[in-house]
């Protein structure tokens, strides 16, 4: 435990000084380089997006596959005839590379048929000897077929570096969806719980515009729409930032029912993960943008903190209706650009002004208009690019709010107990 904890210190003083040299060079180098934004909505690994045809990228409201919003959804409610399961030992394990794993197992208790632990499935794949975060998990059924809430075990396997992201296909956890999963360098090492951003991605990140029903494969076309998980993907992500990642990957948005299943990822987070449930906070861009308000406006008491960039709101919105009332308890920051050539940047603006003038928000929404800038402005806004004086040399419509403070420091000033 001593060496795992040595090389996680000599991990986090190792982000520190890249961040530093990183923050330099982007001092020294801004007046020579000018960031140019790229139409479209999301697109290949090497180029930024669009990398696909604009006309691919285009495409309105694909059928849905139907293995990404049909999958079942756990039901996370208290059930007393439910079996109940017991970790043993640490929720999170640190290990050196080429440590062993000792299982230390699970309890189980049942209501009816009492002590179940010799009947605890474990299933495991852990494997020290590469770099990685795994799972270890834990199910039982009773007399009665009974299933209990399934529990998980992470197991960290580090060296001088930690993974990136792990993929999580959908049937490889209970969630509902699949996702990426990005931890923080200290997460398993210290008592804080960490916050949590949920990051929706773009249209263009729809397994429905690739070639492929492999769930693995569809994580590609998240990471390829670029926004956060690009930067963590790319080991482009502040390590220093304490912040839980995981994005889903969402297929096409169905008319019906996606706030509820969006629902069971985020109540799957808060017990798979050990995080600080008052700091939850979406992130999304132009599907994902609308999918985190959308949510928020419903879940208020769960949401934090959005994030919401060039967010795909309808035409049709009325800023004299107070239907975005129910937001009103939630922090929101948006940001659109004037020449936005998919979803018109005047939608940002009447839901902001139906905000302001039809509701009593206990924080004041936020809204950044950049100038001359198109519709995928996402990366340069997570990575930071996008900041007042920052190397894409962006410019805002002073008649609303300029990007002058980080968007993660601004999401860590919010927390749904203090607001």
């Amino acid at each position: 435990m001593i060496n795992s904890r040595h090389l996680i210190m000599q991990y986090i003083q190792k982000a520190k000084a890249l961040k530093s040299i990183s923050n330099l060079l982007l001092k020294t180098s801004a007046i020579f380089i000018v960031f140019i934004l790229i139409p479209g909505c999301g697109g290949g690994s090497d180029e930024r997006p669009c990398a696909r045809s604009e006309d691919a990228c285009l495409i309105i409201d694909p059928p849905p596959v139907e293995i990404w919003w049909d999958a079942p959804i756990t039901d996370f409610s208290d059930q007393p005839d439910r079996p109940n399961i017991t970790l043993l030992g640490e929720k999170t394990v640190i290990l050196a590379l080429g440590d062993n794993y000792i299982e230390s197992g699970a309890m189980a208790e049942d209501q009816q048929d009492g002590d179940i632990t010799s009947q605890v499935e474990i299933n495991s794949q852990v494997n020290t000897t590469a770099v990685g975060d795994y799972l270890v998990r834990y199910s039982v059924t009773d007399s009665d077929g009974n299933l209990a809430l399934e529990k998980t075990r992470i197991i960290r396997v580090i060296s001088n570096t930690l993974e990136n992201f792990s993929r999580r296909p959908i049937g490889s956890t209970i969630a509902n969806f699949s996702y990426l999963e990005h931890l923080p360098v200290e997460y398993g090492q210290t008592t804080v719980q960490a916050p949590l951003i949920i990051y929706l991605h773009g249209g263009g990140g729809n397994l429905e515009f690739t070639n492929t029903k492999d769930p693995t494969l569809a994580l590609e076309a998240v990471i390829d729409n670029y926004g956060i998980p690009k930067l963590i993907e790319d080991g482009e992500w502040d390590n220093t930032l304490p912040f839980v990642v995981l994005a889903p990957h969402l297929g096409a948005v169905p008319s019906a029912g996606y706030k509820e299943r969006l629902n069971a990822f985020v109540e799957y987070a808060i017990r798979a993960y050990d995080i600080d449930s008052s700091r939850v906070y979406l992130t999304g861009y132009s599907q994902g943008g609308f999918l985190s308000a959308a949510y928020a406006k419903d879940f208020p008491e769960k949401i934090a903190a959005i994030a919401a960039v060039s967010p795909a709101f309808a035409d049709n919105v009325d800023p004299t209706i107070n239907n975005f009332c129910d937001i009103e308890r939630v922090p929101l920051w948006m940001f659109h650009a004037t020449n936005d050539e998919v979803i018109p940047f005047n939608n940002s603006i009447k839901v902001y002004n139906s905000i302001l003038n039809n509701c009593q928000p206990e924080v004041l929404p936020k809204l950044s208009i950049v100038v001359d800038a198109e519709h995928a402005i996402h990366h340069a806004v997570f990575n930071l690019e996008a900041l007042v004086g920052g190397f894409s040399q962006a410019v805002y419509d002073n008649r609303f709010d300029d990007y002058d403070m980080s968007i993660y420091q601004w999401l860590l000033t919010h927390n749904v107990e203090n607001r």
